[in-house]
């Protein structure tokens, strides 16, 4: 089973979505059985759809929005920048 700290890791990257079968089930199970897990999914969701209807289309490099996007993860999970050790 996973713990909350890795299904939230998960549900706020891209890791989720490029997710094999199990690695999916498990995270849905996880979300299903934890409710503070699943509140913090719905947040990320409402923040998203909240961004993307404040700033409309964008016109940023992919580059820099890679960048800002894993700045956010990355705060949000209280890691200082590059504190896992990702490439810049």
């Amino acid at each position: 089973m996973l713990c909350c700290q890795e299904v939230a890791r998960q549900i706020a990257s891209d890791e989720f979505k490029e997710a094999n079968g199990w690695q999916r089930f498990w995270v849905r199970l996880h979300l299903l059985m934890c409710r503070h897990c699943r509140c913090y999914a719905v947040q990320l969701h409402s923040i998203g759809e909240t961004a993307r209807n404040l700033w409309g289309p964008h016109t940023e490099d992919p580059s820099t929005l890679e960048r800002l996007e894993r700045e956010i993860i990355e705060t949000a999970l209280g890691h200082p920048e590059g504190g896992r050790g990702d490439p810049k």
